[in-house]
């Protein structure tokens, strides 16, 4: 784990600040509620110091930002919640608690607790997602993570811990053993390994003691072959796969956040309804000054 220096607290605080934009988009600044002050400070600065028709570059981005808060509502109304055992491939919407993978005991700063993610130290390291039902090995490299400071930690520090409930978008795959495999070729790689140890062939089938494996004793070398390879297949069949989230193709949104879904919803719909304001104030503004 990495320590953290006395004054290195300045390095994690400018390493939040940049993950706001970096990891979560401008989106969802311009989303939250403390973007309002700035832009309307912004925008009353340009009216004092520029031309009205400059307003419409802040009234361009308001119309970008209500449409895009609109498609993010959306998604996540039209995008079911499925479980993890029971997950189709492809696109998909998930709830369950955050883990570390299996093996590994300790993650992050040394003056933290356990930490699966935070911007600027452990931002690509995968983690689990647990619904109950089954898990998700999440690998955030890709991802827009969205997060709000625990409770139970530094109430500035946006950071994923173990245990915390999350909320994932994305296309989950499913990786499994290769079943196509022909049961001939199965078989060929079972007789070409056992031929490799002949004292043991002979002590397993050599029934009259001759030294030697006639027709008939291969024959049931063949066999015992056969029902392994079959028996191999037909478990690997039965095997649960590993259920993996690490991009969303289709230029689809790849999500991950502690945010609660019904309130990053509501979120984005009372952005929207925000940006649609502002763009008509901003576009009537621009047309009484131009009369």
């Amino acid at each position: 784990m990495q320590d953290i220096g006395v004054f290195a607290w300045e390095q994690v605080a400018r390493n939040q600040f940049a993950a706001v934009l970096r990891r979560a988009g401008l989106l969802n600044f311009a989303a939250q509620l403390k973007f309002v002050p700035l832009w309307l400070l912004f925008c009353y600065l340009l009216i004092l110091k520029a031309e009205p028709i400059y307003l419409l570059l802040p009234a361009g981005l308001n119309l970008w930002f209500a449409i895009n808060c609109f498609k993010r509502y959306r998604l996540m109304l039209d995008t079911p919640h499925s479980l993890i055992s029971h997950s189709a491939q492809g696109y998909v919407s998930l709830r369950g608690r955050a883990f570390l993978p299996a093996g590994e005991s300790s993650r992050g700063l040394a003056n933290l607790p356990v930490t699966l993610w935070i911007p600027g130290y452990i931002e690509d390291q995968p983690f689990v997602l647990d619904d109950g039902h089954g898990r998700c090995l999440l690998y955030p490299r890709q991802a827009e993570i969205i997060t709000s400071p625990a409770d139970t930690h530094l109430d500035w520090l946006h950071a994923i811990y173990p245990g915390q409930e999350l909320y994932v978008l994305g296309d989950m795959r499913t990786l499994k053993a290769d079943h196509h495999q022909p049961i001939r070729q199965r078989i060929a790689e079972l007789l070409a390994r056992w031929k490799l140890r002949p004292k043991v062939l002979l002590e397993t089938y050599d029934s009259n003691r001759n030294g030697r494996l006639d027709e008939e004793e291969w024959q049931e070398v063949c066999k015992t072959a056969a029902r392994v390879a079959q028996d191999d297949f037909l478990d690997e069949q039965h095997t649960v796969g590993t259920h993996v989230i690490e991009q969303s193709s289709g230029g689809r949104l790849f999500m991950i956040t502690n945010l609660p879904p019904a309130r990053l919803a509501h979120r984005y719909r009372r952005a929207m309804w925000m940006h649609s304001t502002a763009y008509l104030g901003l576009m009537l503004i621009t047309y009484t000054a131009s009369l």
